[in-house]
């Protein structure tokens, strides 16, 4: 994967020349649907331009509006991404997920709450598979940790729960192995207790088969003591 998007005006470059990049792929319904999201995805760019002009001189949006707002932009990439899986091209929907980050920042910095996590998720996954650095990884955590506290009250009520698919349980399971791979037993701690707070039913398994990691992968003597801990001790946080 390329180096990933990181504003709204890289992202806004991306989609402007998507129709083009995809002609040869495209038959006539395909391409209108295209162009009329792309069109909308546009006046979304312009907005959320807008509303950052405005933030310049002191006038913000409410969080109300910006849940509202981001929402929009959510569900306009959730069609591109659909229309990308109806056309068979993984990467280019691999692309369009990383947008969805730039969106996230977008909600976060407003105060909104996200209620379409799975891009998100999978964007973020995608930057772990690839990320080697641990500054790196420690920057990936934080957006993931931020994204985590942003999320709806919905989201956040894990109503189902039986879906091991779940983009939430993913974002903690996900979080959890990038914290590890930082090293940073404060980032591993924070991390580690968020996943028995949210996912209590998950964690056994997560550092069970984190101890396997720890003796294939030889990570450091720090890091296997503290997975050791969570593992032996099962340590319990509590959400109230």
């Amino acid at each position: 994967m390329k180096h990933p998007m990181a504003s709204l005006k890289e992202a806004k470059d991306y989609f402007s020349e998507l129709s083009t990049a995809l002609n040869t792929l495209l038959d006539e319904s395909h391409r209108k649907a295209l162009d009329d999201l792309l069109i909308a995805i546009d006046q979304f760019f312009n907005i959320a331009a807008s509303i950052n002009m405005q933030a310049l001189d002191d006038h913000f949006i409410n969080d109300t509006e910006a849940t509202e707002i981001g929402e929009h932009g959510f569900i306009l990439l959730l069609k591109l991404i659909d229309l990308m899986n109806k056309l068979d091209l993984p990467h280019k929907r691999k692309e369009i997920e990383q947008v969805s980050l730039i969106f996230a920042r977008w909600t976060i910095r407003y105060n909104g709450r996200i209620k379409h996590l799975e891009p998100i998720v999978n964007a973020c996954a995608q930057l772990a598979n690839i990320l080697q650095d641990k500054e790196a990884l420690k920057t990936l955590f934080n957006l993931m940790t931020e994204i985590a506290d942003s999320c709806s009250a919905e989201i956040k009520q894990d109503l189902e729960a039986s879906d091991g698919m779940r983009p939430w349980r993913l974002l903690h399971l996900n979080r959890s192995i990038v914290a590890t791979r930082t090293h940073d037993p404060v980032i591993m701690k924070a991390a580690f207790d968020e996943l028995l707070m949210y996912l209590p039913d998950e964690a056994d398994g997560f550092f069970a088969e984190g101890m396997k990691e720890m003796e294939a992968l030889n990570y450091p003597a720090h890091v296997r003591t503290l997975m050791e801990f969570y593992h032996s001790q099962k340590p319990t946080v509590s959400l109230h």
